[in-house]
């Protein structure tokens, strides 16, 4: 597939002495949360939260226990707040220890934190270092589509909102706020999301790629955004969202292209770029994942059933070097959060799936991130977002 050329080509040149002034901290604006409950928010400013740490005994209370989203694949039905018991035998007690464990009790490898529940199952990690890129990677999609948290033309009072891998919850937060009168339900492996959230707001730990136990023609709305590392079947979930789906409920998928052009010039020779993707392609491939996904999205869609699928396609530089004011921000965020992320991002792919050692990939990226830094290199990404309709 052919990439497709700038919508301005006269926007794009160079970055010159006047770029400097170029604003390299945008805030993300977001609206005030409606506490649940009346108590005082925490004294962190962060929207996150660390989850409490089990008691070192191995003992862990059942009120505890009960603040843990019981996955769907594990619950057979049971509602959370089903979880109520007259008294707590020691099997009980035993089982809901285990079930807390299974999911907090997070991994370390290589000086990285990654998710407990289903170890292994996403290769990113899930410290405070990648929950900050994840925020900035959320930012960094306003930018890209105008600040709309959605593109498809959902109602203008859903009911029900889906968020598959919902990271840090930033963007649930969001559309809980835009839609104070939905339930929104977010999922991840992990976790990560903070306490303090709309009351309309829902967060649950559980695997997107298992039977999904919803009632089918439930929701309004299902959102999958940067989730070509974590999804290796994407038709399989596609057809569980269309059957999870209400009559004209939309699913939305967003996706960064992943095959960036220099767009005026060659790159370098033995480019350390073109390197580091080539490898992330056969990392991911041996795993099972597709980098190049964002670009079949469209088919999949049709070929699932679902109608009125439409595919917008927006230009993503990496760096400054754009002339045009709003693709020049866009190109500082993505540098930024991809440099951000680059140890993460090679660590467990390149160590996991390749073989390589913790100090092979250190090495390495000194010089991945000494060619990310030139700024004679003008390279321009695509993100595709794909939404459809169910009929």
């Amino acid at each position: 597939m052919d990439t497709p050329e700038p919508n301005n080509p006269s926007t794009m040149e160079s970055q010159g002495q006047d770029d400097k002034d170029v604003e390299k901290s945008v805030k993300v604006d977001v609206a005030p949360v409606v506490w649940p409950q009346p108590d005082p928010p925490p004294d962190s400013e962060s929207h996150r939260s660390t989850p409490p740490e089990a008691p070192s005994n191995n003992e862990i209370a059942i009120d505890d226990v009960r603040q843990i989203p019981i996955p769907r694949t594990l619950d057979a039905g049971l509602a959370i707040n089903d979880w109520d018991y007259s008294d707590y035998n020691s099997d009980a007690t035993s089982f809901l220890t285990q079930l807390s464990s299974s999911i907090t009790d997070y991994q370390w490898e290589n000086g990285r934190r990654y998710h407990a529940y289903q170890e292994g199952r996403y290769p990113l990690p899930n410290d405070e270092s990648e929950l900050d890129r994840e925020d900035m990677k959320h930012h960094e999609m306003m930018l890209i589509t105008d600040f709309r948290l959605h593109i498809a033309p959902i109602p203008e009072n859903p009911e029900r909102i889906l968020d598959l891998g919902t990271g840090t919850g930033i963007w649930a937060i969001q559309m809980a706020e835009k839609y104070p009168q939905a339930e929104v339900l977010g999922i991840d492996l992990s976790p990560i999301q903070p306490e303090w959230v709309p009351p309309n707001l829902v967060f649950e730990v559980d695997d997107i790629e298992a039977q999904w136990l919803y009632q089918p023609n439930s929701y309004d709305h299902i959102h999958v955004r940067f989730m070509f590392l974590a999804i290796r079947d994407f038709p399989k979930v596609l057809s569980q969202a269309f059957r999870t789906l209400k009559p004209g409920g939309y699913v939305e998928l967003s996706e960064l292209d992943l095959h960036p052009e220099s767009y005026d010039n060659e790159y370098p020779p033995n480019s350390q770029i073109l390197y580091w993707l080539e490898l992330l392609k056969q990392a991911a491939v041996k795993m099972g994942f597709d980098m190049l996904i964002a670009r079949r999205f469209k088919q999949m869609m049709l070929d699932a059933g679902f109608v009125d699928v439409k595919e917008e396609i927006f230009e993503v530089p990496w760096g400054g070097w754009a002339k045009d004011t709003r693709l020049k921000t866009i190109g500082v965020w993505h540098l930024e959060q991809l440099k951000m992320g680059l140890q993460g991002i090679a660590m467990g792919l390149l160590t996991r799936s390749l073989g390589w050692s913790a100090e092979e990939v250190e090495v390495f990226l000194v010089g991945l991130r000494k060619e990310l830094n030139d700024k004679s290199l003008h390279i321009l990404d695509h993100c595709y977002v794909v939404h459809g309709r169910k009929p």
